[in-house]
């Protein structure tokens, strides 16, 4: 059992860039082939506290963070929860967004910041850079709903926009792609569309520099550990 479980720290401690990308991805992978809404709900919010877990594991060795991070973290896993159980609440639904958000950009940081401070090409920086792009995409979301929210009227969506239509939003503003199913009509949500568009390919032409900088500056027996 001893071993076991030193086994998984181990694990979690070279791959914390691995699992937080999982954790990412299935977040809006499965739940989105999940029929049943409410195994849907439990699923994405299960998923969540386990990806705010795993970020806070992964950083715990940044102090200077996780102080500050840990409150905001469990804040933002409790609010999920509440909401999930009681979704009629209107200050959580308010509430939620702008929080999940918030640890979103932090965790956004604290990514980055591994990522710029790491000396050398490893997997873990690989894995962390795709985190940091699919971070940029949630926290554009949440960001969408909490527009959504604050100004009613801001797409042309009927109802409450829900997480998985904000996720393809922020992505699909992300990639420039543009179907123009879902419109921005406000100017709060325009100019988070036009802040979406410009993070997007400037994060990935920012990237592709800095790793083709570290990969050219490190010794051929360093690459890809």
């Amino acid at each position: 059992m001893v071993n076991t479980h030193k086994w998984i720290m181990n694990f979690l401690k070279n791959n914390r860039f691995l699992v937080l990308l999982i954790l990412l991805v299935s977040l809006f992978t499965i739940t989105s082939f999940i029929g049943n809404p409410f195994v849907a709900g439990l699923y994405g919010t299960i998923n969540y506290s386990l990806l705010l877990l795993s970020g806070l594991y992964a950083f715990s060795q940044a102090r200077n963070f996780l102080k500050i991070t840990t409150i905001f973290f469990l804040l933002a896993i409790v609010i999920d929860w509440i909401e999930f159980f009681n979704p009629q609440v209107q200050l959580i639904n308010t509430i939620r967004p702008l929080i999940t958000a918030l640890v979103l950009a932090l965790l956004l940081i604290m990514t980055l910041r591994s990522i710029l401070l790491a000396g050398s090409i490893t997997k873990n920086v690989i894995f962390g850079s795709l985190c940091g792009y699919i971070l940029i995409g949630y926290f554009g979301a949440f960001l969408t709903m909490a527009i959504a929210v604050i100004y009613p009227g801001s797409y042309n969506i009927s109802g409450e926009i829900q997480t998985l239509d904000a996720i393809y939003y922020s992505f699909v503003t992300m990639t420039t792609l543009g179907y123009g199913d879902l419109l921005p009509l406000t100017e709060q949500s325009r100019a988070l569309s036009i802040l979406l568009s410009i993070l997007g390919p400037m994060y990935v032409a920012i990237l592709i520099a800095m790793l083709v900088g570290k990969y050219s500056s490190q010794p051929e027996k360093q690459i890809i550990q």
